[in-house]
């Protein structure tokens, strides 16, 4: 694999001049160094960075390739499937719901649902709320999901959570409501569908016309349907093989694809202003957010509303994982800084290797 770096360094006036200058030139000086040893010695294919801080970009790094046969590499037009990380932005579109009155986080969300509802079992449906399956305390069943093939013919929503979706299994209660923590990309699938029945809309129109479009994010869609190919980096499995696609009818919990610069936009929103209010504040009241963000009960305070709480760094953030693609994204609160990493492979170490790189140099600061 032939290594290529490219670093795009854009420095802002939020810190003095000549602080922002050290920080941004530290992140250039120790990614570009670190970067291709990084990827040498891993099996990974190639890295898109984004750091941001406030309403500025520190800087977007690229390196390796996007298409090693092709000789093509990472640029910042290149597209990703960022796995899991869609949990977190959907999240965003149904509190859109909620800001807009449409949804009572506290309410059954069968009370919504028109197309399919939760079944009963020995635990009551009414105890599920958007809530608890934000914060996957809802008790429903179904982890992650496996995806699809180009050939195949996807799902529906409906057929997605009746189990039609390549053995994943149906969605359903699995243990009591409100009573502990466990993971369920099935809850988001139901999100999904929540959004959808009550907007009216396909949930990628929604999420482009709500979220997507007025964070800026130009370049990402939940739409798996109508990909630029040309854009799209062609995905690696962990020995840095080649290996197909996947596709989602379920895009809320693990379809949605993006570029490291819109998705460090999306990371932008957590951020302050130089007023101090929240960045995404043109899109969710700063109620909503502040909901949104705050460690929900029978968590253990490790998770809020769809977002990992690292109480240690004073972080929010999310990590995503789909065959031939892993993806990470860190808020640090109290230095009102955030980035992405995306890669084109399965070898989700180089992420985390990547993000604690991050973490120490801005804590150096």
């Amino acid at each position: 694999m032939s290594i290529r770096l490219f670093s795009t360094l854009v420095l802002v006036f939020s810190f003095s001049l000549c602080a922002e200058e050290t920080i941004g030139l530290k992140f250039a000086k120790k990614l570009d160094k670190q970067l291709p040893l990084i990827l040498d010695k891993s099996k990974a294919r190639g890295i898109a960075i984004t750091i941001v801080h406030g309403q500025g970009v520190i800087g977007s790094f690229y390196y390796g390739d996007a298409d090693s046969e092709n000789n093509k590499p990472i640029t910042g037009e290149t597209l990703f499937n960022a796995g899991s990380v869609s949990k977190v932005v959907t999240a965003w579109g149904a509190m859109k719901l909620v800001d807009q009155g449409k949804i009572n986080l506290d309410n059954p969300v069968n009370n919504y649902l028109k197309r399919w509802k939760i079944p009963n079992s020995k635990f009551d449906s009414n105890k599920v709320t958007l809530r608890n399956i934000l914060s996957h305390t809802a008790g429903l069943s179904l982890g992650p999901y496996n995806g699809w093939g180009a050939n195949d013919r996807l799902p529906t929503l409906v057929e997605s959570l009746e189990g039609n979706n390549t053995g994943d299994g149906a969605v359903k209660i699995i243990h009591k409501p409100d009573n502990k923590w466990s993971y369920s990309g099935g809850g988001y699938t139901v999100v999904q569908l929540l959004i959808e029945d009550v907007s009216g809309q396909p949930f990628s129109r929604f999420m482009k016309d709500n979220i997507l479009l007025p964070l800026g994010m130009n370049d990402s869609t939940f739409d798996n349907t109508n990909l630029s190919q040309t854009k799209l980096a062609q995905p690696y499995n962990e020995n840095g093989d080649k290996t197909p696609m996947v596709y989602f009818t379920e895009t809320a919990a693990a379809g949605f694809l993006t570029t490291s610069n819109d998705l460090a936009k999306f990371n932008q929103a957590m951020l302050r202003n130089s007023k101090g209010n929240y960045i995404g504040s043109k899109i969710l009241s700063s109620k909503a957010i502040e909901k949104m963000i705050k460690p929900q009960p029978n968590t253990g305070g490790r998770w809020s509303m769809s977002y990992v709480v690292d109480i240690e760094n004073n972080s929010l953030g999310f990590a995503g994982f789909n065959r031939g693609w892993t993806s990470l994204t860190r808020t640090v609160l109290d230095k009102n800084i955030g980035y992405v990493i995306l890669n084109n492979s399965s070898v989700g170490g180089v992420n985390n290797e990547i993000d604690q790189l991050l973490l120490s140099i801005i804590r150096e600061n």
